[in-house]
């Protein structure tokens, strides 16, 4: 496989990078030097990230991760980007993105396999046209299925975690599958931790009619785009609901008279509060968490309410997170 190079190495990350072509041209994978997080996200926002592998099966993601964690090179999953918003520096790890493991799903009566990197809407349209039920309120959530494990996506009283049969993660540079009974899944969370890959899921569906899901899906993506901005660049809901609350954050915010403020590119969607959208072409990540943390301020400040972010910030100088970082009494209680 080529590997892209577009500038020099800098000296300091000289061995590391040696260490990362090695790697990637021995298992056959494409690494590329170049990319910007404003490329790789749904915000288009964020600087420059040193390496993206692109393993193409989930076997290939699980020798990587592994290499990558005995060179000690720190390294990162992302899929489609569309819950992460990464500042504008310089983040100097290695991307490994899982938008190659999107082999078909695999039907099996009322269980479906996937791969992490497959979309979440297609899989549920997929579903839906062989009868099965369970997940169909997630049809309007843009992401990956990896990305929806991760966080237990749920809408419209559908969750992933409730029908997930098996997840399959990299241990040990191999594929493990892991019972979903054996994780927590709680809201918008899961016990995996930071440094663990997600490769894939088996699904546990219930039959029903094609055209009763089809309608409920509809439902829903009528719901969604009477509410929520479309063909706007986001990353979905920007903060979690408050917990045990019945107004949700979108409210809160809106009640603030804070829809429509703008702080330089980012700005509250007037359509649904809880939305932080990203507007022209030199975009910057730093005016969309300046905008967060000025809403999160006021709301702490006027309503008491600690808002918690459901987008997943990632900060240039913030060391990434990798499996050997994880105490290995942590690693039996994700198992």
């Amino acid at each position: 496989m080529p590997i892209v190079m577009e500038s020099n190495p800098e000296p300091q990350f000289k061995v590391r990078d040696e260490a990362v072509e090695r790697i990637a041209e021995r298992l056959g994978v494409r690494a590329e030097r170049g990319r910007r997080f404003a490329e790789l996200t749904s915000l288009r926002v964020g600087g420059a990230v040193d390496w993206v592998i692109s393993p193409d099966t989930e076997e290939k993601a699980a020798a990587v991760v592994y290499e990558l964690d005995q060179a000690g090179v720190a390294w990162r999953p992302l899929g489609s980007g569309s819950n992460v918003l990464a500042d504008d520096g310089a983040h100097h790890y290695v991307i490994l993105s899982l938008k190659d493991l999107k082999g078909e799903p695999l039907f099996d009566g009322d269980l479906v396999s996937i791969s992490a990197g497959y979309s979440l809407p297609r899989l549920c349209i997929d579903v839906a046209r062989k009868g099965l039920s369970g997940i169909e309120g997630l049809g309007g959530i843009p992401g990956t299925v990896g990305g929806a494990l991760w966080m237990n996506a749920g809408a419209y009283g559908h969750e992933i975690g409730t029908v997930t049969e098996t997840v399959r993660t990299a241990r040990g540079g191999r594929v493990v599958e892991v019972p979903g009974s054996d994780v927590q899944w709680n809201y918008r969370h899961t016990s995996f931790r930071e440094g663990e890959l997600l490769l894939g899921a088996t699904l546990r569906l219930q039959p029903d009619d094609a055209e009763k899901i089809r309608a409920r899906m509809e439902e829903a993506k009528d719901r969604r785009m009477a509410s929520q901005p479309h063909g706007s660049r986001s990353a979905g809901c920007f903060f979690k609901n408050p917990p045990a609350g019945k107004v949700g954050t979108g409210k809160i915010i809106d009640d603030l008279g804070m829809k429509g403020t703008r702080r330089g590119s980012a700005l509250v969607s007037p359509v649904h509060a809880n939305f932080i959208v990203t507007e022209g072409e030199n975009a910057s990540a730093a005016d969309a968490i300046a905008l967060a943390e000025e809403i999160r301020e006021r709301v702490k400040r006027e309503q008491g309410i600690d808002l918690e972010y459901e987008v997943e910030l990632w900060r240039a100088n913030e060391p990434a997170p990798s499996a050997e970082n994880v105490p290995d009494n942590q690693k039996e209680q994700q198992s």
